[in-house]
């Protein structure tokens, strides 16, 4: 198969900065071990909508490469945490915003935290099929504004560990930037393990006065936590061995951040130095779908990644369905 390169990526940081003073969090309270750890995270404000935040990422991108989107942009994908609207993506109205007319739009609702993956996945497919030549691949984390800020959710353990962002990547079908191999997993087994749910047992999509969360129960989060451990760093050993990347040849390890312990538990699982890891977990939470690329331009702008380096991406998502990892030789040719 024809090889696909990931070029550059960019971010969209909501506006508003939330603090744990926000937070409805009593003095000395017993917090488990996954809800700990953020100091600050981004919340988005009604205005900005999922279409919004991947305009801004978008033109942010186009400046930083050089592109012209109208004529740049043959594949758009889409992941969003809360979509805009219940029955359609946003993919269509980025294009409107953008001025673009891709003849692929796909606007993917599975995927989780490692969506970035998938949908780099599903455009090497589309490429190689249709010839296509280049897509942009776009994640919106917005829950944290959107539900984990209402009024009846503010005091729940879980509320402070999502922040908002956006964040897209730019492939190109070259070899300028490959990636050199790609994993994905499904474990069916653990997809009802994490649910929405009301505390009047209304289903999301009824009327009720009870707003809507995440139900994480204490002997859940042991089981996901256990899980997790497993198969990320299983994933990520196989895409290694796939790509013949020895592990002590990783220059730059980028995975989801869902809590300090995850990040620490799979760093020391394939042996990578903390220095070596990209996050940004403390200042914007666990950024769900959107970390990868996030990080992924934290890396290129802190200068932690560079032309040559060996790139590798890792996670799972939501309490265990999916798990994915991928091996990018950064820019060899130095460019």
């Amino acid at each position: 198969m024809s090889p696909i390169s990931l070029v550059g990526a960019a971010s969209y940081m909501p506006r508003r900065i939330v603090d744990n003073r926000f937070f409805q969090i009593e003095e000395n309270e017993e917090v488990h071990v996954m809800f700990r750890g953020v100091k600050l995270r981004h919340h988005v404000s009604k205005d900005e909508t999922a279409a919004f935040m991947i305009d801004q990422a978008a033109r942010k991108l186009a400046d930083r490469l050089n592109l012209n989107l109208q004529k740049d942009v043959d594949v758009l994908l889409t992941n969003v945490t809360l979509p805009d609207q219940p029955f359609t993506g946003c993919g269509a109205i980025v294009c409107h915003g953008l001025g673009i007319r891709p003849k692929w739009v796909l606007d993917a609702h599975n995927g989780g935290c490692v969506s970035f993956l998938y949908m780099i996945g599903w455009a090497k497919a589309i490429m190689a099929t249709y010839g296509a030549k280049t897509a942009l691949v776009a994640n919106v984390q917005n829950a944290g504004g959107r539900l984990f800020s209402q009024e009846q959710n503010r005091y729940r353990k879980q509320a402070r560990i999502p922040g908002d962002g956006c964040g897209v990547g730019y492939l190109v079908a070259n070899d300028e930037s490959p990636v050199r191999s790609i994993d994905f997993r499904t474990y069916g087994e653990y997809a009802a393990d994490m649910n929405a749910i009301r505390d009047d047992g209304v289903p999301w999509y009824e009327p009720s006065t009870h707003s809507g969360y995440v139900d994480f129960t204490e002997a859940k989060i042991a089981d996901i936590m256990a899980r997790a451990n497993r198969m990320v760093p299983e994933v990520i050993k196989s895409t290694c061995k796939q790509a013949e990347l020895p592990l002590d040849a990783i220059d730059v390890f980028i995975t989801n951040q869902p809590n300090r312990i995850f990040l620490r538990n799979w760093r020391e699982a394939v042996q990578v130095r903390p220095e070596q890891h990209v996050q940004t977990f403390e200042r914007h939470g666990n950024l769900f779908g959107a970390g990868l690329p996030i990080c992924l331009e934290e890396a290129v702008e802190t200068g932690r990644l560079q032309p040559g380096h060996h790139l590798v991406f890792g996670g799972f998502s939501h309490a265990g369905d999916y798990a994915a990892a991928a091996v990018v030789h950064w820019k060899p040719g130095g460019n």
